[in-house]
C-alpha cells in the first residue's frame, strides 16, 4: 500500500510531469494520477491514525 508521504511525493512528481507534458491529454492524464495519488495519501492517513487510535497503551 506505500506510506502516505510515499503517495504524496508521487503525487507531486506527477504533477510535475503534467506541467511539461506535451500534449493536453497527457497533462489531463497526469494531473487525474496525481489527483489519484492524494486521495490515496488521505486514505493511507485515515487508516495509519485509526490504527494507532486502537492501539492498547500499557500502563504499569
Amino acid at each position: 500500500m506505500g506510506s502516505q508521504s510515499h503517495h504524496l511525493s508521487e503525487a507531486e512528481r506527477l504533477e510535475r510531469q503534467a506541467e511539461i507534458a506535451d500534449t493536453p491529454p497527457a497533462r489531463a492524464a497526469l494531473l487525474r494520477m496525481a489527483r489519484n495519488s492524494r486521495g490515496v495519501a488521505a486514505l493511507v492517513g485515515m487508516f495509519e491514525a485509526s490504527r494507532d487510535e486502537t492501539r492498547p497503551t500499557l500502563t504499569r
